[in-house]
């Protein structure tokens, strides 16, 4: 592990997924209040934000939006993204994390999802000691905190 611009990976990634974005009518915005910078992998990092906002442009429906921010201080780094999409029932919210879970089955040939984004932030999250939060209520969006 290295230090690594979470900023920069998270402005390619923006840009990687903005395409995707667009054709689903989906915002999508980020903040950075300065450089984060993390101990870890470049893919690492990547494959974090990757997953995170693509769930987010995934579970949004059209004039839904996707907002990362980048939230910096004295000890720690946190990375959060937030979407107004569908939401995550209750009875859903611990399992989510887990590999190949999907909360709605009927779904998952029309969205794609193999089930394992969530479990791959997941264990990319505690190989670098960092902690993640999820914040969603059924039908008014999902916010995901991954916090170095």
């Amino acid at each position: 592990a290295y230090p690594v611009s979470v900023s920069r990976v998270l402005e390619r990634v923006v840009r990687m997924l903005g395409i995707v974005a667009r054709e689903k009518e989906v915002t999508l915005t980020y903040e950075v209040n300065e450089d984060a910078v993390v101990r870890a992998t470049e893919d690492d990092i990547h494959q974090i934000l990757y997953n995170l906002i693509e769930n987010g442009i995934k579970y949004s429906g059209s004039m839904g939006f996707v907002h990362t921010a980048l939230h910096v201080t004295d000890s720690t780094v946190e990375i959060r993204v937030e979407d107004n999409g569908i939401g995550i029932p209750e009875d859903a919210k611990d399992r989510v994390f887990e590999r190949f879970y999907r909360v709605d089955k009927s779904r998952s040939r029309e969205t794609g999802g193999t089930g394992l984004g969530l479990a791959i932030v997941k264990h990319i999250a505690q190989i670098h000691n960092a902690t993640v939060t999820l914040d969603s209520a059924l039908g008014k969006g999902t916010k995901i905190t991954v916090t170095f």
